[in-house]
């Protein structure tokens, strides 16, 4: 079980977070409650004092008010739980400088302005491998239980025929009779479906040729003709942003 804590006083962002958070949380395999605080409350400062079970996200906006920091949140929790990961979060440069500058155990810092679903989406992401809860692809092959590292995948085909998919790795080819969106709902943002029926490990790949639609990947396997017309232009995006 993951509980992600948002503690956010500008209610804009405090429904943009928890809908960044939700939508991502929903691809993956793994049980989540989101709970929502627009400053620190009883109720808070309960669950600070005495962590909920599991695993547990903060993600906590550095000014709430003028009489409430993010930062005594921070410091609050650090008194008995460093197991919980935090990402402090603020609209202001001079601020995110200050708490930089303060050097306090989190796992990142977030500017509103700047990037802010992309870098909120990679911490999360973070936290999650750091708890160990999404680092691998599960499933069964041949009667016998798989867990592949997602640093192992090259990509995913699918085979509409067949009702199968080949999960193809660096030493590996996997013949799976799962649907595309079985393996779709458990992987990360580094995974990018480039058409219907197959999806490549960015972190993979070494080299995208859009001329002559081949991707090369680390291990200098190609991969050919695969990338749809109509998802070139999101995948030169996904890659320069990326």
């Amino acid at each position: 079980m993951v509980n992600i804590i948002i503690c956010e006083n500008n209610e804009y962002y405090r429904k943009t977070t928890y809908q960044i958070v939700d939508n991502y949380m929903k691809k993956t395999n793994i049980k989540y409650k989101i709970s929502m605080f627009s400053n620190y409350t009883d109720k808070l400062k309960k669950i600070v004092k005495n962590p909920l079970d599991g695993h547990n996200i903060y993600i906590i906006d550095i000014h709430l008010s003028d009489e409430q920091s993010g930062i005594d949140i921070i410091n609050d929790i650090r008194k008995k739980d460093y197991d919980s990961q935090i990402i402090l979060e603020t609209g202001y440069e001079t601020l995110l400088s200050e708490a930089q500058r303060l050097r306090l155990s989190i796992l990142g810092y977030v500017l509103k302005m700047v990037n802010y679903e992309k870098n909120i989406l990679e911490l999360l992401e973070t936290c999650l491998n750091i708890f160990n809860l999404q680092s691998s692809l599960k499933f069964r092959y041949d009667k016998i239980d798989y867990n592949i590292k997602y640093d192992d995948i090259l990509y995913i085909t699918s085979d509409s025929v067949e009702r199968k998919c080949l999960v193809t790795t660096k030493n590996n080819v996997y013949d799976v009779r799962k649907p595309i969106y079985y393996f779709e709902e458990q992987l990360n943002s580094h995974f990018y479906k480039i058409n219907r029926g197959c999806i490549i490990n960015t972190d993979n790949v070494k080299k995208y040729n859009y001329q002559e639609n081949i991707i090369t990947f680390c291990n200098d396997q190609d991969l050919s003709g695969m990338i749809s017309n109509k998802k070139v232009k999101g995948l030169k995006e996904y890659v320069r942003s990326n």
